[in-house]
């Protein structure tokens, strides 16, 4: 729609710059003109509003010619920019009615923007030429700094501004396997945080090592060790798991490869150190190892005669191994090669594999985005488990995670109460870490804030390094409903608790990056190094699923950049 004659009083007023998801304070822009009541300016005048009816009257043709006319008539430096402004990007309007090309369009929008470079709708109107021809990320940033400039725009373009957010599928090669860890920080055009290979020693996963030790009730190799290690003869590669077993009790987990070398050649440490590569910044050394040592390992588990202990190492090598994979492919073929007359380890495989997935561990390659994904980690992990139940008995945790993803697929109003009843149970039998923090979750998702935080205050008792983070990111979703300064403040603050504890936690660097930068279309300078970085560490061990988050992320951020750069904000 072209704009009409004269500007009112709400144009006049200072414009506030809008978030692309919410509302908020921003930079303002005053849309001003000053008639000196030239005949000029009267002139063009008269065109514009003759352009305008003509416009009205569905004469776009005729409307071009006028507002052409007004154009020409106002000559290469007008003194009333803003009339001008207008003239341009009424003109683009018109050309969008008559099927001109998206080149047209965008011509004179930039025009418009040439001789008013705060004009919210011509913004707006380039953004969706250059969408149009192909130039994505350009749309992006013009479309932010329309948000900017106009609040207004923000809810009536919000499905163009998702569409303009939406990544191209993760695109899975020999090549993306063969160099995970770098790819998959390439992929979303950024690289390791800096000075990461200054960092000693060298941080692990967090996130992978609590996702572990939530099985601890479906027993594996280590965590019967960790509570009980007495072998007959303690020889040196002994000592050194045995040591590696103690620095994992008081929760440095960082120090464990300097003590498991690649030259131990007992079993349950080789399996060790792989596992602690695979939670390393290149999970890809972990393949590699399990490539070379994994005909030693599997040897030295058919040699042990103590029957149960073999049985133990036996898991946990298979554990691992689901690690590894990156594909829900992967992941089913193995589980389906396993011995169908081997009860037990089949429960104990599925039942690993099922909180693999849930945690966004592997990717689904039919999916071509990220909600798409969760919805295929839901469902494979509820497809795992049922198959688990086949074969055994769900533990307190894995009966947690069942009444989970039921409850967040189910669609009858009195089944969600009989789930969340079901978790209730559960928490007041075994009040895990786990589990409060996971009802928590829950209590939140019902506005139950109450009781969600004294479950939080409960967990806060329980100190195991791996698990403390997740406690503060929950604690976030308790300030979701304050005003905006408090919750962004508080927000912030939970993620550096999380951060404080675990440096490189990819929740807790993108709560991070929501708190401090805000919502805001646009970013200032000496913010955007700042949160380039905090993408960076969110990247270095996010869960591939979170990858294609981060994908949209970036170009956000870029764009962000570039809006503010063209409304000399930045």
């Amino acid at each position: 729609m072209p704009e009409t004659t004269g500007i009112s009083d709400q144009t006049k007023k200072v414009l506030i710059g809008v978030a692309a998801a919410a509302t908020v304070a921003g930079v303002g822009y005053m849309a001003y003109k000053s008639f000196s009541g030239s005949d000029l300016d009267k002139d063009l005048e008269e065109i514009k509003s003759l352009g305008n009816l003509k416009f009205k009257e569905k004469q776009y043709a005729a409307a071009i010619q006028e507002f052409t006319r007004g154009i020409e008539k106002a000559g290469v430096n007008p003194k009333n920019k803003n009339i001008v402004a207008m003239l341009y990007q009424n003109r683009a309007a018109c050309r969008e009615k008559v099927g001109d090309s998206s080149f047209d369009v965008l011509n004179d929008c930039l025009a418009a923007l040439k001789v008013d470079k705060k004009y919210a709708k011509a913004y707006l109107r380039a953004a969706k030429a250059l969408h149009d021809i192909g130039k994505k990320q350009d749309a992006l940033a013009y479309l932010l700094a329309a948000f900017t400039l106009d609040s207004n725009l923000n809810k009536a373009n919000f499905d163009f501004f998702g569409k303009l957010l939406t990544v191209e599928p993760v695109r899975l090669s020999t090549e993306f396997f063969n160099n995970l860890s770098n790819l998959q920080l390439s992929d979303c055009f950024i690289g390791k945080p800096l000075k990461i290979e200054e960092v000693k020693p060298s941080p692990v996963a967090l996130f992978r090592i609590q996702q572990w030790c939530d099985t601890w009730d479906v027993l594996d190799l280590f965590k019967t060790d960790l509570t009980n290690f007495e072998p007959d003869v303690l020889s040196e590669d002994q000592k050194q798991y045995q040591l590696a077993l103690d620095i994992f009790k008081k929760g440095k987990y960082e120090e464990i490869l300097d003590l498991l070398t690649e030259e131990n050649g007992y079993a349950p440490a080789m399996i060790l150190r792989g596992k602690m590569l695979s939670y390393g910044i290149n999970p890809n050394e972990a393949t590699k190892y399990v490539d070379k040592y994994g005909a030693k390992i599997d040897m030295l588990i058919r040699e042990e005669e103590n029957e149960e202990r073999k049985k133990l190492m036996r898991d946990s090598f298979d554990v691992l191994k689901i690690e590894l994979m990156y594909t829900m492919g992967d992941v089913d073929k193995f589980l389906q090669a396993l011995p169908q007359d081997d009860k037990d380890r089949l429960f104990k495989l599925n039942s690993f594999a099922a909180i693999f997935v849930f945690n966004g561990c592997v990717l689904d390659t039919a999916t071509t985005s990220h909600e798409e994904q969760m919805m295929a980690d839901t469902n494979n992990s509820n497809r795992l488990l049922e198959e688990a139940v086949k074969h055994g008995t769900l533990t307190p945790h894995l009966n947690m995670i069942a009444s989970f993803l039921k409850l967040c697929t189910c669609e009858d109003y009195g089944d969600v109460h009989r789930r969340i009843r079901e978790m209730e149970e559960l928490t007041e039998q075994r009040s895990t870490h786990f589990n409060l923090v996971l009802m928590a979750k829950v209590y939140m998702m019902t506005n139950n804030t109450e009781s969600s935080e004294k479950l939080l205050n409960e967990a806060a008792k329980i100190k195991t390094r791996y698990l403390v983070p997740s406690r503060y990111l929950q604690t976030a979703d308790l300030h979701v409903h304050k005003p905006e300064a408090e919750r962004l403040r508080l927000t912030t603050a939970s993620a550096d608790a999380a951060i404080s504890v675990d440096p490189y936690n990819f929740s807790a660097h993108v709560l991070h990056l929501l708190g401090t930068n805000g919502p805001e279309p646009m970013i200032k300078k000496e913010n955007y190094e700042r949160a380039m970085e905090s993408i960076r560490k969110a990247a270095l061990f996010a869960p591939p699923r979170e990858l294609l988050m981060l994908k949209r992320m970036i170009p956000l951020m870029n764009a962000k950049k570039r809006a503010a750069e063209m409304l000399d904000m930045y």
